[in-house]
């Protein structure tokens, strides 16, 4: 009886599945995308707190913008903010090309993007230079400055790398696997961030009065 248990005890064990560890390679993935997510979150609270700071200073004023200056004209800005979620689209469709193969039309959506992302920033940097006098003598001018150069260093820096992965696809270094493609999806998220903290500068200077 003691050896029969002793047998049972032994198939069972040897029956039992084994739990199949994460490799490396899916570990590396998921530390990667969480602390992408981890940084998304914490630059949208700056930039809410950019967000904040321009409402305390508006609560400053009796009339905002200020008696004497012109509200900014959303017509431009809301091009650029046309340009910049469609970029953010074609990033997308670009991410979703390379994972199904189709290098050709990663880059293409991918150089779209890159485009679309150029015009947007152009425009701003035409908003940010027709601050008017008027304006920059209030919190109003000074603000909106502070705002869309911040945004605009962060947008510039980000295209820059989108510039980089562009090339790299361009030379076939990108097979399309999640591993593989890590660098093509941590871009396309940072340029989603992009889009979102420009969504919120967009609609507090141009829209709430």
């Amino acid at each position: 009886m003691s050896g029969e248990r002793a047998m049972t005890s032994y198939l069972d064990r040897r029956e039992k599945p084994k739990l199949a560890r994460p490799s490396d390679a899916d570990m590396r993935l998921k530390n990667n995308r969480l602390g992408m997510t981890i940084f998304q979150a914490s630059w949208v609270m700056v930039f809410l707190a950019l967000i904040v700071v321009n409402w305390q200073l508006r609560f400053s004023y009796k009339a905002w913008p200020p008696a004497g200056v012109a509200p900014f004209d959303p017509l431009l800005p809301s091009a650029a903010t046309a340009a910049l979620l469609l970029s953010s689209l074609l990033a997308r469709r670009g991410l979703a090309s390379l994972r199904s193969g189709r290098s050709s039309a990663f880059l293409m959506h991918w150089r779209g993007a890159m485009v679309l992302g150029i015009a947007f920033m152009s425009i701003i940097v035409y908003e940010f230079a027709s601050v008017s006098e008027a304006a920059m003598a209030t919190q109003y001018g000074l603000t909106m400055r502070l705002m869309t150069g911040f945004h605009f260093a962060h947008a510039l820096a980000i295209l820059a790398v989108m510039t980089h992965v562009y090339r790299k696809g361009g030379r076939g270094m990108y097979r399309g696997d999640e591993h593989d493609s890590w660098a093509v999806e941590g871009t396309a998220k940072l340029w989603y961030f992009v889009t979102l903290a420009w969504l919120l500068f967009y609609i507090v200077l141009y829209w709430i009065r």
